[in-house]
């Protein structure tokens, strides 16, 4: 029983650190690529069907071509971008690791989220603690 969990946990943790990040790319590079075999093979079957067998060597290479661009394409666009945030996170970290070795004194900031007037209001008053009031003066007279 513990074994499926584990493997779950397992793919969930491969899932969150790398394919998230680069799923919509993929997708998007496997649908590239399946349009440029389409192409192809439509290309492909045109030069059988008007005999003109001496482009097809063309269509191989553009078919390769576009298999080559896919790539590029997909770690100029994705894993670039993936680097760069890394990068950006990592010079975060080490800067926030140098401000945690120098203790600075500062000053607290005034937070104002929107509810300072009803924290400073006097504080409601039910209709039983109004009797009771009531009666302790009535009480004291």
């Amino acid at each position: 029983m513990l074994i499926p969990l584990l493997r779950s946990g397992v793919l969930y943790m491969i899932w969150r650190r790398h394919i998230r990040q680069r799923a919509l790319g993929l997708v998007v590079t496997v649908l590239f690529v399946l349009a440029v075999n389409l192409i192809h093979s439509e290309a492909v079957a045109f030069f059988k069907a008007t005999e003109r067998l001496d482009l097809t060597p063309l269509a191989f290479y553009f078919r390769w071509l576009g298999w080559l661009m896919a790539g590029v394409g997909y770690l100029w666009f994705v894993e670039r971008k993936i680097s760069k945030v890394a990068k950006v996170a990592k010079t975060q970290g080490t800067d926030s690791g140098k401000a945690k070795t120098k203790p600075v004194a500062t000053k607290p900031v005034e937070q104002h989220d929107g509810f300072d007037a009803l924290r400073h209001n006097a504080p409601l008053r039910s209709r039983a603690d109004i009797m009771l009031e009531r009666k302790k003066r009535d009480q004291t007279d």
